[in-house]
């Protein structure tokens, strides 16, 4: 099989599985962010490993994975991994805060709505802006040792980054490769968005916008996935970055007030809180189109 029908034969199967694991969100008519779209959500993470693994069969590919850990030779991917996440989560909220003030619950509002919605009547007490700067730190720190994170981020880095993007790059380069790779990715989140999946509520040009802006999301995320899998030889360090993005990524609601724009943050699925991304992102892409000459 042909390089070029490799990727197609990865796609194709890819979205097909997408569309046959989301179909009984829409014929059911499944609750935003209820049970079966949260358990569909945790299957759809390992259909991208699926899918490589099927066109490996059907191709005869017996080519490497980049699954070696390559610990002492990568250890600086492996500490941006484990840092930035968190770090760039906190600068985006932080951000979003001082652009939208009114937004900034310190009475921890939105905690208390969970609590309630689980049958809890306790009283969240309010929490000081220092406080706040504090547990943001810690969980930054904590975010890369939640390891269920990082086993549930592998099926798609192992698809996405250590399949399909050597694949592209091999006829794009680098650079275009990496980008095409983020897109393609985010597409592939779309059912999910339709379910709540980091854009919840009413918000403008529902769901078609929260689709759009979960393909720039994926692509930012995914210059740094990428960078990440390449410079180290291995996707463990993009799985400890997506693991610790999904660890934070719910963590500035907790101190927002009702009624914020999903689009622009203060998570970093907005456009104001994916900010830090975004730069390192383009930091990133200048290195890979620079090493690439």
């Amino acid at each position: 099989m042909s390089r070029r029908n490799k990727i197609l034969a990865f796609l194709g199967i890819e979205y097909g599985l997408v569309f046959l694991c989301a179909l009984p969100l829409f014929l059911l008519d499944a609750e935003p962010q209820g049970p079966l779209m949260m358990g569909i959500s945790v299957m759809f993470m390992f259909l991208p490993a699926l899918a490589a693994l099927i066109v490996r069969r059907l191709s005869g590919d017996r080519s490497g994975l980049p699954l070696r850990l390559n610990i002492k030779g990568a250890w600086r991917q492996y500490l941006m991994a484990a840092l930035l996440p968190g770090a760039l989560t906190i600068l985006g909220a932080a951000l979003y805060f001082l652009l939208f003030p009114e937004d900034l619950d310190l009475s921890m509002g939105y905690m208390s709505e969970l609590l309630a919605l689980s049958g809890q009547a306790a009283e969240v007490p309010a929490v000081t802006l220092p406080q706040v700067i504090g547990a943001g730190l810690l969980l930054a720190l904590i975010a890369p040792l939640v390891v269920v994170n990082h086993i549930a981020a592998f099926g798609e880095e192992l698809g996405w980054r250590g399949y399909l993007l050597p694949l592209l790059i091999e006829g794009l380069g680098e650079r275009r490769a990496v980008l095409l790779n983020g897109v393609l990715w985010g597409i592939a989140h779309g059912p999910l968005v339709c379910f709540g999946l980091n854009y919840t509520g009413e918000y403008p040009g529902a769901p078609l916008t929260g689709i759009l802006m979960m393909t720039v999301f994926a692509t930012v995320c995914g210059i740094f996935m990428s960078y990440l899998t390449l410079r180290s030889g291995s996707i463990w360090p993009a799985c400890i970055a997506h693991g610790a993005v999904n660890a934070v990524r719910e963590a500035p609601l907790l101190i927002c007030a009702a009624g914020y724009n999903v689009l622009l943050g203060p998570k970093p699925s907005g456009i104001i809180g994916m900010a830090g991304f975004i730069v390192l992102g383009a930091v990133l892409m200048f290195r890979m189109d620079r090493k690439s000459k």
